[in-house]
C-alpha cells in the first residue's frame, strides 16, 4: 500500500518505516522533530543511526511533495509498540546540521571582517549547505572574539546583534541554512498562493486543507531605542544615536536605553538603532493558528484569504510552525493519516521580522594575563597610542606576532594631553588584562607581572629594600639600561640614577640643590656650564682648582676678584696679562702685596704708567743683580704728603743726558754729607741766585780759580749770615775772608734734598761762569756734591 508520510533513513525502508512526529522549528531557531519509527527489529544498531540524515517525504493535497530534513542526534528504542504488536518503537530526534554548532566550543579571535564572513568561516569547517541573501552591506570588525562559548551561541549572538536572521529550506535528502536580513528575500510558499479561513462556525466540511483557528494579538512594546558607545580615538564626538516609532496607543513611546552599542561610528549607529527598534516591535502584532496544511513552514510567505474580518486577509511572513503528524499504525494496514495538525505563528508582512536577542554575550570573569608580542626583530611594538598587541594563553590559533590580537590600550598611573606617564610593555612581557564591560572585544592592559622568565630587576628577597626602575635599551642586555632607584635599608638610604648614554636636565625656573654631606663630580670628558645671568659661588671652606691643561677665563665686562686674606698665584710657566682696551688697576687692600719672581722680571708700557701708593712703598728688593728703569718719555716720582728717600748702598748717579737737571723744593733744601765733601762741577758757569742772602760758612772759604770771581759792591759784602733759598736747596755760607773785594772764598753746603732742581744763587754775581747745580732722575737719591772753585 502507499503511504502518505514516508521516513527515509540510513536503513532500508523495509526496517524502518513512519509512525509519528511532533516537532516544532521557528525563525532563527534550531528546529527539533521526535520521529517515531517501527521496526520489527529489537536489535538494530543505534550507532548506525546516530549522525545521518533523515528526511520525511509529505504527500500533499495536491500530489506534490513536501519534505523535512535533518540529522539524527538522539535515537531511543522505545519497546514493543504494543502488547500484541510484533513491531518496536524507536524514537529518533532531529535537528538540523546548524545544532552541531552546539556541541563545540571555541576561544578564537576574529580581525578586520565582517559579520556575514566570521559566519561564513566558522560554518566552513561543517561542510553543509548554506545560502546568504542579505541586502544591507555590513562593516568590518577590527576585533571580534569567541570567547568560551560554543559556536551556535557565537554566531547566534553576532547575526542577533547586526539584525540577520536565519531559516532552513527543506528539500529531499538535505536542509540548506538560509540567512537573511530582509523581508524581501523570503519567497511565496510553493503550491499554496493563499490559505483558506474556515472557522468553528462552518457548517460544512472543507474539502481542502485550511486553517481552522486564527487568533490575534497585539501588545504594547517599546516605541524608541536610544543606544550610545565611546570611541577613544575621537574622545569628544559623541556617538549617542535615538529612533523613535511610537506606537498607535497610549503609552506607544517608551524607550530603551542601551549602553556600549558596539560602534565607533555615528552613521553605524543609524543601523543599530533601526535593527534594536524592528525588534523590539516585531512582536507588537503577531497571529497564532492552527491548520491541517501539510506543506506550512517557516520562511514562507503565505496569504489569507476568507477571513470574516477583512483586514486579516493579507500576505503574512509564516514565523514558527508546530508539526503533530501520525499515521495508522503498520499493523492495520491503513493508508490514510489519523492526524496533521500545524500551528503556526505569522507576522505581517509589512514588518519586519528581526530575530530577538537571546543569545547572551559571553562575558569574561575578571581579568587575566597575556604576553606581549609583535613584529619580528622589534623589541618594542607600539603605535601612536602606545597601544600593544598580545597573544592570550586560551588563543590556540595565534602565532605569537603582531597579528596575534587588536590593538590594546594600556592603562597608565598617569594620562592627560600630552603629559604624563608612560612605559610601553615589551615583546615577551607578561600584562594583566581586564575587558570593559566584560566583553571580549574590548580587551584593556591594567598592569604586568614578572613571572619565571622575566624576573624582576634585583634579586628579591635579598634586596628587598630597593625598588625604583631599570630599563634596557631596545635590543640591549642586561648590562645596557637606565635606572632610577631608591635604597630603604638603614644606615644605605640613598637614591640612584644612572643614564646609559644621555642625560638632560631642564628647570624653567629656580633650582635648588643642598648637600649635608660630601659631593663628588666625576666627568669623563668635557664640561659646559653656560649662565645667562649672574654666576655666585659661595664656599666656606678651602676652594682648590686644579686643570691639567690650559685654562682660559673671558670676561666680557669687568671682573673683581676680593681677597680678605693672603693671595698666592703660581706660575709654572710664563704669565702674560693683557688688557687692550682700557687701563688695569690692582687694588690691594690691606696687608700688602707681595711678587716673587725667581726669573727675569721685564715690564713694557707702550703709554704711561702711574703707581699710586697711599701708604709705605717698598718698590724694589734686588738681592743680587742690577735693576733698570727706562722709559722713552717723561718719568714723575711723587710724593703727595709726605718725604721721600732715594737711597743706596753705593753710589748714586742722577744725569740727564741729554738736556739740563732743575732741583726745586717750596721750602729750605739742605745738601748733606755725612763723612765726605761735597763737590759741583760744571764745564760752564755755576749760579747760586738768591732773592735774600746767599751764606757762606766753613772753616776756610777758598778761591782756587786763577780769577776773583767776587765783585765789591758800593755797600759792601756781608757773608757771616747769608743764607739763599732757592726751591728745595738751602744753602748757609759762613764768611771766611771779608773785606772790600774778595777774591777767594770757602763754601760749605749743609744738606740737601734734592729731585730735578735747578738752583740758581743770586746774591753773588762772578766775573766767571755763574754756579750752577743740576740734578735728575726717576726716584733716586740725590747727594750732590758742591764745590766752589
Amino acid at each position: 500500500m502507499d503511504r502518505i508520510i514516508t521516513a527515509h533513513t540510513p536503513l532500508p525502508p523495509e526496517q524502518l518505516s513512519f509512525r509519528g512526529m511532533y516537532g516544532q522549528e521557528a525563525l532563527s531557531q534550531l528546529f527539533e522533530f521526535s520521529v517515531e519509527l517501527i521496526s520489527d527489529s529489537y536489535t538494530l544498531d543505534l550507532k548506525q543511526l546516530l549522525g545521518k540524515p533523515l528526511t520525511l517525504e509529505i504527500q500533499t493535497a495536491d500530489g506534490g511533495k513536501r519534505y523535512l530534513n535533518g540529522q539524527i542526534t538522539r535515537c531511543t528504542l522505545v519497546g514493543r509498540e504494543s502488547a500484541t504488536s510484533r513491531y518496536y518503537v524507536y524514537r529518533a530526534t532531529v535537528r538540523p546540521w546548524l545544532w552541531y554548532l552546539t556541541q563545540t566550543s571555541d576561544n578564537k579571535i576574529f580581525q578586520h571582517k565582517s559579520v556575514p564572513d566570521v559566519i561564513k568561516e566558522v560554518l566552513a569547517d561543517y561542510a553543509f549547505p548554506m545560502e546568504m541573501h542579505l541586502s544591507s552591506s555590513y562593516r568590518p570588525w577590527e576585533y571580534c572574539v569567541q570567547y568560551q562559548e560554543t559556536d551556535f551561541a557565537f554566531v547566534s549572538r553576532l547575526m542577533e546583534h547586526e539584525g540577520i536572521y536565519y531559516w532552513f529550506k527543506h528539500e529531499n535528502g538535505k536542509h540548506t541554512l538560509v540567512l537573511t536580513d530582509d523581508i524581501t528575500q523570503h519567497e511565496t510558499l510553493p503550491g499554496t498562493a493563499s490559505i483558506p479561513y474556515y472557522g468553528p462556525d462552518r457548517t460544512t466540511v472543507p474539502q481542502e486543507e485550511y486553517v481552522s483557528n486564527w487568533e490575534i494579538a497585539e501588545q504594547i512594546t517599546p516605541g524608541g531605542f536610544a543606544t550610545n558607545d565611546f570611541d577613544f580615538k575621537r574622545p569628544g564626538t559623541s556617538l549617542d544615536a535615538k529612533r523613535m516609532n511610537p506606537g498607535a496607543y497610549d503609552n506607544g513611546d517608551l524607550e530603551v536605553y542601551e549602553w556600549l552599542g558596539g560602534y565607533t561610528d555615528p552613521g553605524e549607529a543609524e543601523h543599530y538603532t533601526r535593527v534594536r527598534l524592528q525588534d523590539l516591535q516585531s512582536r507588537q502584532e503577531m497571529v497564532q493558528g492552527t491548520s491541517n496544511i501539510r506543506t506550512l513552514a517557516p520562511g514562507y510567505l503565505v496569504t489569507l484569504r476568507n477571513h470574516p474580518r477583512e483586514s486579516e486577509n493579507r500576505e503574512y511572513l509564516i514565523v514558527a510552525t508546530r508539526y503533530r503528524i501520525h499515521e495508522s499504525g503498520q499493523n492495520t494496514g491503513a493508508g490514510s493519516i489519523a492526524m496533521c495538525d500545524v500551528d503556526f505563528t505569522v507576522l505581517p508582512s509589512s514588518t519586519q521580522f528581526r530575530a530577538p536577542r537571546l543569545t547572551p554575550m559571553s562575558h569574561t570573569h575578571g581579568p587575566q594575563t597575556a604576553t606581549v608580542v609583535g613584529k619580528e626583530g622589534q623589541q618594542i611594538w607600539v603605535d601612536q597610542y602606545g597601544r600593544i598587541k598580545v597573544q592570550f594563553h586560551w588563543d590556540r590559533y595565534g602565532q605569537k606576532n603582531e597579528n596575534s590580537s587588536c590593538w590594546v590600550r594600556v592603562s597608565s598611573p598617569w594620562a592627560s594631553g600630552g603629559f604624563g606617564g608612560i612605559q610601553p610593555p615589551r615583546r615577551g612581557d607578561e600584562v594583566v588584562v581586564d575587558f570593559i564591560g566584560g566583553h571580549p572585544d574590548r580587551p584593556i592592559v591594567i598592569g604586568r607581572v614578572y613571572n619565571g622568565g622575566n624576573m624582576p630587576p634585583w634579586d628579591l628577597p635579598a634586596n628587598a629594600t630597593q625598588s625604583g626602575f631599570l630599563t634596557r635599551s631596545q635590543d640591549g642586555t642586561p648590562h645596557t639600561a637606565n635606572a632610577f632607584m631608591f635604597e630603604d635599608k638603614p644606615g644605605v638610604e640613598e637614591i640612584w640614577v644612572h643614564a646609559e648614554r644621555n642625560m638632560r636636565t631642564e628647570v624653567e625656573n629656580d633650582e635648588y640643590r643642598k648637600v649635608d654631606g660630601l659631593r663628588d663630580t666625576t666627568i669623563g670628558q668635557n664640561d659646559t656650564t653656560r649662565v645667562l645671568g649672574s654666576r655666585f659661588i659661595h664656599v666656606t671652606g678651602t676652594d682648590t682648582l686644579t686643570v691639567g691643561m690650559t685654562r682660559n677665563v673671558t670676561v666680557t665686562d669687568t671682573e673683581t676678584y676680593t681677597v680678605n686674606g693672603a693671595r698666592t698665584l703660581h706660575v709654572s710657566g710664563g704669565m702674560t696679562t693683557e688688557n687692550f682696551d682700557q687701563g688695569l688697576t690692582t687694588t690691594v687692600a690691606a696687608d700688602g702685596e707681595t711678587r716673587e719672581v725667581t726669573g727675569a722680571f721685564k715690564e713694557t708700557l707702550h703709554t704711561g704708567q702711574e703707581v699710586v701708593v697711599t701708604g709705605n712703598d717698598s718698590l724694589h728688593d734686588v738681592l743680587a743683580g742690577t735693576l733698570t728703569e727706562r722709559a722713552k718719555g717723561k718719568v714723575s716720582v711723587e710724593s703727595t704728603s709726605d718725604a721721600m728717600d732715594v737711597k743706596a748702598m753705593n753710589q748714586v748717579l742722577v744725569q740727564s743726558s741729554a738736556a739740563g737737571m732743575d732741583l726745586k723744593s717750596k721750602a729750605q733744601m739742605t745738601m748733606t754729607s755725612e763723612s765726605a765733601g761735597i763737590d759741583m762741577k760744571a764745564p760752564q758757569d755755576i749760579t747760586l741766585t738768591s732773592d735774600t742772602d746767599v751764606v757762606l760758612n766753613g772753616k776756610k772759604v777758598k778761591d782756587l780759580s786763577t780769577k776773583s770771581w767776587l765783585k765789591a759792591t758800593p755797600f759792601g759784602l756781608n757773608l757771616t749770615v747769608a743764607q739763599a733759598t732757592i726751591g728745595m736747596f738751602n744753602a748757609t755760607v759762613w764768611r771766611s775772608n771779608v773785606g772790600a773785594a774778595i777774591s777767594k772764598a770757602d763754601f760749605s753746603v749743609i744738606k740737601t734734598d734734592v729731585f730735578n732742581v735747578s738752583n740758581k744763587i743770586g746774591a753773588f754775581e762772578s766775573k766767571n761762569t755763574g754756579l750752577k747745580s743740576e740734578s735728575a732722575g726717576a726716584k733716586s737719591l740725590l747727594a750732590g756734591l758742591l764745590t766752589i772753585i
